[in-house]
């Protein structure tokens, strides 16, 4: 696959710079959205970076303190940002305090934030799909399909670009025809459409662990999928409803 990308004489790391790339990718269409809900793009970039300045922070932190006896015996590696140094859901919990904090502070809508954020993230989650292809992190199946991809003398699908071209394409038709009027239902959207093309993809990759003969991320994503359903399925009443 391709772990190094070109630039002119340079080779730059596919993961991180793709990674990066998916952050941006996911602010800008997050602020970009939620204009159409009414939110100032400021206030959707500023709620995304303190969360993820500190999930960061905390996930690096909670990594040395895991492993201080390694840390201690060489303290240089603290400063060493390798993918394996943070801790995920520390970092993920931490994430959501920091940006549930600034909203708080700034009196701002978590609805409608969760919205736009939940659709820039379809965005950079196809980013994200496809440095994993690039890099082997999302490996698809042995396959004889004219479309599958050589890796390491085998053909196998492209599972990666399979979830790519699904998430960009929910991100466009939710953009297009969601109800921007209901963020809470774009919201609820937005993860179930993630769910399905999880449900979907993850039967072409390999190397996943099993519930039964099943897959347990598609179980998981059915799960969700299915709870996503069934709020979607209690329509928002009316006003005169209300009354």
């Amino acid at each position: 696959m391709y772990p190094t990308l070109p630039f002119g004489p340079a080779s730059l790391p596919t993961a991180p710079i793709l990674a990066i790339l998916a952050v941006l990718v996911t602010l800008e269409i997050a602020s970009r959205y939620g204009r159409k809900l009414g939110l100032h793009p400021d206030d959707v970039w500023n709620t995304a970076l303190i969360g993820l300045a500190a999930g960061l922070i905390v996930a690096r932190v909670w990594n040395v303190f895991q492993f201080w006896h390694i840390y201690r015996v060489e303290p240089s590696l603290i400063f060493s940002l390798r993918p394996s140094g943070f801790e995920f859901w520390p970092g993920v919990i931490a994430a959501f305090i920091g940006g549930y904090a600034y909203l708080l502070y700034r009196a701002l809508d978590p609805v409608r934030i969760g919205a736009s954020l939940a659709v820039g993230m379809l965005g950079g989650a196809a980013v994200q799909a496809v440095s994993g292809h690039l890099t082997g992190g999302i490996l698809g199946l042995v396959s004889t399909a004219p479309w599958a991809q050589p890796y390491f003398g085998e053909f196998r699908h492209p599972a990666g670009l399979y979830l790519a071209l699904g998430l960009a394409l929910l991100a466009v038709a939710i953009w297009l025809r969601g109800p921007s009027q209901h963020p809470d239902r774009v919201f609820l959207l937005a993860v179930l459409g993630y769910s399905l093309m999880r449900l979907f993809v993850d039967g072409f990759r390999d190397g996943m662990d099993l519930i039964g003969s099943m897959r347990a991320a598609q179980v998981i994503a059915l799960i969700v999928a299915l709870a996503c359903a069934a709020l979607l399925a209690r329509r928002p009443k009316d006003a005169g409803e209300r009354s």
